[in-house]
């Protein structure tokens, strides 16, 4: 391989880079921003509306309580078939014939996001049954979440390093068993490939 913008660009010292840069980036978005410190109320559109409907804002009677779980319990349920067989299969597989959807691919991440949407529909099902009960007005679910938004940032900034530092550890597991470039990290790439050590470091 030349030495051209290229071979810099998918050099293994780059990918490594980026992926550990953007894990710094995110620690240091978290301790700047305002948000991160605040005490007023988190909302997030839809979002909040599902996190909303699933853990917060219960009526006091049992049967109001006893149909909200059933509602979005059917949401969750409809929203994973939907994502599996609607979507995935007929839309991105045979409707689009997206390469990337063939087979089971991507399908949870189909299934994850047609439940959020299922979700945030059965949320509003639920507050037109509310307001035609004339005096539920307090219980109406909208995308205000119920937590501060300091709570609310650590558990997403928790979330996203934990995602950073799988994809950095992927990057670094790919880069060490990299063929392209022989001469890079000749020792590192030796432990790595030796035994079980990549299984048991990386698993």
């Amino acid at each position: 391989m030349g030495k051209d913008f290229r071979y810099y660009f998918q050099h293994p010292w780059s990918r490594l880079i980026v992926a550990y840069l953007v894990i710094f980036f995110n620690f240091l978005i978290f301790a700047e921003d305002p948000v991160s410190h605040s005490q007023t109320e988190a909302n997030v559109i839809v979002v909040g509306n599902c996190f909303s409907f699933v853990t917060n804002k219960y009526p006091k009677g049992v049967s109001w309580r006893l149909l909200k779980v059933l509602l979005w319990l059917l949401a969750i349920l409809i929203g994973l078939i939907a994502g599996k067989f609607l979507f995935h299969q007929r839309l991105f597989g045979q409707l689009l014939r997206l390469k990337m959807f063939r087979e089971d691919h991507g399908s949870w991440m189909t299934m994850f996001f047609s439940t959020i949407l299922f979700l945030f529909i059965f949320s509003h099902i639920y507050n037109m049954i509310l307001l035609m009960d004339g005096n539920m007005g307090a219980y109406i679910i909208t995308d205000y979440m119920g937590i501060r938004n300091e709570s609310f940032m650590k558990v997403a900034a928790v979330g996203t390093w934990m995602g950073d530092f799988v994809t950095a550890w992927m990057v670094t597991d790919m880069m060490l068993q990299d063929k392209p470039y022989p001469d890079w990290g000749k020792s590192a790439r030796a432990f790595w490939k030796k035994g079980n050590v990549r299984i048991i470091l990386f698993w």
